[in-house]
């Protein structure tokens, strides 16, 4: 399933433990025994907020869609010695991707139960549908405490377990070491995103858990000279020197946050995750640093890709802080693996939540953030580490994979066992980041909205998508039509094949159905007030969590407050 590009052959390690114990060379070992040595990997899970699948400046997450104007050096040489994935999805937005993240499971899970950050009728109270009940009983968009998270399988095995920065899906901010799982909270609480990204006096705003705040005092000499300067490109020292005194930018703030943690426990398996605040609005002159703005403000715009000096250095600010972080791992001895940095033994994860804002570049994808048009989904991602036994690099992935894939990777990695009946709904990607030979297959990967979200340049209602392969296929409830995509040839997914590849649709339409069965997911509803809908079906129907077959033409209807099923007809026209 890999495309290697230019990866070197992989070459046998030494045991430095081993040199020592002998005086003499070591034989080489294999993967499993050089694994077995350094003991279970550390993991740093890095999560940018709302970054376009070519919002990056390498082609290698993207197809070859790279946005030139922005400069992300670190992502791109994570990409070109990791493993780059160009079919990695997240959900239509902060909410459903967090909880599929944390949980392994897709969005109607009883235990995630989350579509969209709000309610689901962000499209106001004249649409025909009703969007269904999400969240928490009250109509909190978090996840219930008893739902199991990828921070407690790894906790529970063994690990240390942090959190730094934006987490969104909890009730409160005390519950993310409470009841998921990690054991150090620093930053994230109920908020979803930073309403304004620099400290004032030395503290953040409330929109920023107040952990935060011991990394918020303001720019020093040293602070700069160490942290900003070495990362810095195309910025003037008398820019750079113009930082000191000001206030922290939060995302310099999640970067301190993190290395302190690894620092504190390097002596033992490690999780963090790193979930940054940028690239969310707000986006203006104030948000960014000042450094970052004034070199995009100067900068030509590159034809056919999005310019937009806010965003830029929002993003480029993320990504300094990224070679931070990554230059830490690589020159921090490592307690468990003498002989050796942290980066040898340590798995790092780059990835967004959900695609692009209409302020990010989405490349050659339709749709933004809030839809299930690939522009919505898609999103880039990198695996990288310093040992090939964890990641062996220099490759292109073509592998679709998805967010609830992380969890099972995760616990898979740390030996983590999880409890008895929970089956996540993704799969363990640790064997193609090792090119371990594991081939996932044509697994389908599934998104479900029974809800509305039109604002802006988003028009996005009730629909269900299933990719299998290279195609796409998507039922839109109100209209009862199918579509269908073949990605390989129409990534902007502008030309319906669902009635000229009948069988296709037939066979991805009754798995999608089949997949509504089995979560037993809730749909949207005839809107209050509306005239009953009435339909002559037969076909394959799923509502009310169950399938129903009409082997001869009958006529249904659907009165107020009724769901309003998936229909699939005996025959496929459009």
């Amino acid at each position: 399933m890999s495309l290697r590009l230019g990866a070197a052959a992989a070459t046998a390690t030494l045991s430095c433990t081993a040199l020592a114990a002998a005086g003499a060379a070591a034989p080489p070992t294999d993967a499993t025994d050089r694994q077995a040595r350094a003991g279970r990997p550390n993991i740093v899970f890095v999560l940018a907020d709302d970054l376009g699948w070519a919002d990056v400046s390498t082609g290698r997450t993207n197809r070859g869609s790279g946005n030139p104007y922005n400069e992300t050096r670190a992502v791109d040489r994570l990409a070109r010695e990791g493993v780059a994935f160009d079919n990695a999805y997240g959900g239509p937005n902060c909410v459903p991707t967090r909880a599929a993240l944390l949980t392994g499971l897709y969005a109607p899970r009883p235990t995630n139960n989350l579509y969209l950050v709000g309610d689901l009728d962000r499209g106001g109270d004249q649409t025909l549908l009703d969007g269904a009940p999400q969240g928490l009983p009250d109509g909190d968009d978090a996840l219930p405490a008893e739902a199991y998270t990828v921070g407690e399988a790894l906790r529970d095995a063994g690990y240390a377990t942090g959190y730094v920065g934006k987490f969104h899906v909890t009730p409160t901010a005390g519950q993310i070491t409470t009841d998921f799982g990690f054991e150090e909270n620093l930053g994230g609480s109920h908020s979803g995103h930073a309403s304004q990204y620099h400290a004032s006096n030395g503290q953040f705003n409330d929109s920023v858990g107040p952990a935060l705040d011991r990394f918020a005092a303001d720019y020093t000499r040293a602070y700069v000279d160490e942290n900003i300067r070495p990362y810095s490109h195309g910025v003037t020292d008398a820019t750079l020197d113009a930082l000191v005194g000001t206030d922290k930018h939060v995302t310099d703030a999640v970067t301190d946050a993190t290395i302190d943690f690894v620092d504190r426990h390097k002596h033992e398996p490690f999780f963090t995750w790193v979930s940054n605040y940028a690239v969310h609005t707000p986006i203006g002159d104030k948000q960014p640093r000042a450094d970052l703005l004034a070199k995009y403000r100067a900068k030509p715009a590159v034809p056919g890709h999005p310019a937009n000096a806010p965003y830029s250095a929002l993003l480029e600010g993320l990504d300094q802080g990224l070679a931070r972080l990554v230059h830490h791992l690589e020159t921090t001895p490592d307690p468990r693996n003498p002989g050796h940095p942290l980066a040898d033994n340590t798995i790092v994860v780059v990835t967004s939540d959900n695609g692009g804002t209409a302020n990010a570049d989405n490349g050659w994808l339709s749709g933004y953030k809030g839809e299930l048009r690939e522009g919505g989904l898609r999103v880039p991602a990198v695996v990288w580490s310093g040992g090939e036994h964890l990641v062996d690099g220099g490759v292109v992935d073509p592998t679709p994979i998805h967010a609830v894939d992380y969890l099972p990777t995760f616990a898979s990695l740390a030996g983590a066992e999880l409890p008895r009946g929970l089956r996540p709904d993704g799969v363990d990607l640790s064997g193609i980041w090792r090119n371990a030979n594991a081939e996932l297959g044509a697994r389908p990967l599934f998104w479900h909205l029974p809800g509305y979200l039109i604002a802006g340049v988003r028009d996005q209602r009730p629909e269900t998508v299933i990719r299998s392969g290279p195609w796409k296929l998507s039922y839109r409830y109100e209209t009862r039509d199918w579509n269908l995509y073949h990605l390989g040839d129409d990534i902007g997914e502008t030309t319906d094949l669902a009635a000229t590849h009948p069988d296709v649709t037939r066979r991805l339409g009754n798995r999608l159905l089949r997949w509504l069965d089995g979560v037993d997911a809730p749909l949207a509803t005839l809107r209050a007030g509306r005239a009953p809908v009435t339909v002559t079906f037969q076909g394959t129907a799923y509502s009310a969590g169950k399938i129903t077959r009409y082997d001869e033409p009958t006529e249904l209807t659907f009165q107020p407050g009724d769901e309003v099923p998936a229909l699939l007809p005996t025959v496929v026209t459009r």
